[in-house]
Parts: C-alpha cells; sequence; structure tokens
C-alpha cells in the first residue's frame, strides 16, 4: 500500500515546517473508486488542487521539513475529528459518494488505522523535534461549487488562535500582491473546520498560518510553482532573521 503521506526532510536549520491536508486524488485499488467516474475523481472534492507543487516547492525554496498528504479525503478527510460523520463524506458539493454509504464500522475503523493515526502521529513527531516554529497549512478552494455562488477572493486566511501572524501575513500579500482579493476566515472559517490546527498545531502554541488559494491561480503545475514563489516570498518576512535565513 502507498503511505498516506510524504515527508521531505529539511535540509536547512529553520524554523518552519509547510503541510497540506489534501494534496492528493489517489484512491487505493481496493476502493474501486469509491464507484465514482470521471472528473469527479479528479475535480476539488477529491483533493486541493495545486496544493502538492505548491508545498514542495516550498519546501525546497526554504530547505524546510514538509509533509504531503498521498490520500484523496473522499477516501477520508485528514482534516477531519475521527468522531465527526463527515471524517468518510458520503456526499460532496452535490456528488453522491456510493463506495461511502454504508461504511461498515470495520472499515471505518481500518481507514483510520491506515490512514489517519500514521499521518497525524508523522505529523506530531515532525512538529515536536522544532523549536517555536512557523507552521503553515496550505489548502486551496474552487472558485465556483456546484452547488454554492462565485467565490470573489483570491486568498483566503483562516484564523482562530493566531492573529498576529495572519495579520502580518495579510499585509505581506497586500503590499506584495495589491490586485489579490485577501480575505479572513473566507471562504472557510478556522472556527468550523480546523482539526489539524487545532490539535497538530495550535495546541503546542506554535505559531501558524492555515491559507487558502483559489484554484484558478494554480490549476496547472506551472501556475502553482509561480504561486509557491509569491507565497515564499511573503512568508519570508515573517521569519526570524537570522543568518541561516541569508540567501534562502
Amino acid at each position: 500500500m502507498q503511505r498516506p503521506f510524504d515527508i521531505i526532510t529539511a535540509t536547512r536549520d529553520i524554523p518552519l515546517f509547510i503541510f497540506g491536508d489534501h494534496a492528493s486524488r489517489h484512491i487505493p485499488e481496493e476502493y474501486n473508486d469509491l464507484g465514482l467516474t470521471g472528473e469527479d475523481l479528479t475535480r476539488h472534492i477529491a483533493w486541493d488542487i495545486g496544493t502538492d507543487v505548491i508545498v514542495s516547492d516550498m519546501a525546497t525554496h526554504f530547505g524546510c521539513g514538509a509533509q504531503i498528504a498521498r490520500i484523496s479525503r473522499l477516501v477520508i478527510d485528514l482534516n477531519r475529528d475521527t468522531r465527526m460523520p463527515c471524517l468518510i463524506p458520503t456526499e460532496s458539493d452535490g456528488t453522491y459518494i456510493p463506495g461511502n454509504h454504508a461504511v461498515a464500522l470495520k472499515d471505518r475503523e481500518d481507514r483510520i488505522a491506515r490512514f489517519h493515526v500514521p499521518y497525524h502521529e508523522a505529523l506530531s513527531e515532525r512538529l515536536a523535534g522544532l523549536n517555536d516554529p512557523l507552521v503553515v497549512s496550505v489548502h486551496s478552494f474552487t472558485p465556483k461549487p456546484d452547488l454554492g455562488e462565485e467565490r470573489a477572493i483570491d486568498i483566503g486566511l483562516l484564523v482562530k488562535h493566531d492573529e498576529p501572524s495572519a495579520e502580518a501575513f495579510k499585509q505581506q500579500l497586500n503590499d506584495q500582491f495589491p490586485e489579490w482579493r485577501v480575505r479572513i476566515n473566507e471562504p472557510y472559517s478556522a472556527h468550523i473546520l480546523n482539526h489539524t490546527i487545532d490539535s497538530a498545531v495550535a495546541a503546542k502554541g506554535f505559531r501558524h498560518l492555515a491559507i487558502e488559494v483559489n484554484q484558478r491561480l494554480i490549476d496547472t503545475d506551472a501556475k502553482a510553482a509561480v504561486m509557491a514563489t509569491k507565497l515564499s516570498n511573503c512568508l519570508r518576512p515573517l521569519l526570524q532573521t537570522s543568518p541561516v535565513l541569508e540567501g534562502a
């Protein structure tokens, strides 16, 4: 079985860690695509388009550690508490997910043990080895849900525990890219669904950012790579100034 996450090992001593909970649309063969076909396996309900490139490129840019999910959120949502009914979604943006209906308790527990627990244990282990890091979570959102209105924003920052970091990063985004529409707690609110940050990051008192990027800006690898550079440039001033960071 493919491991449910990839680890990028830091190449520099830098107080930064980046991760992507929804960076993959991979569904293991034994789940038979959960009964889905066509674009339902590739569109936003299956993964956060572009985030795999953003996380890996930003980690390369800074030489920091990173963790990238390698399991579709349709199999199990790594950014949900295991007690939540939507941990294994039966519907997403109007799409019925046949393979997730009437999931037996044993199957639910198996998915948690195979995917959710190892992902969160690995993340906690890596964060535990860092000294006062800035932790960055990267997600993306569809510009227009099938069951919703057009989203008139480019970058969203989900804020619940660490307002100073979010405000500082928002200021950098506004200064460097004034054409972008940047909003706090849009298109989602950190006060509603924020499991990984809540449990693995905020619980440790670490500074953090939860970044949401409009998928129209990153719907190709090339566009995602450009976005990774732009976000890195905005992130740099938030890091502690030290000789280690010079020229990163």
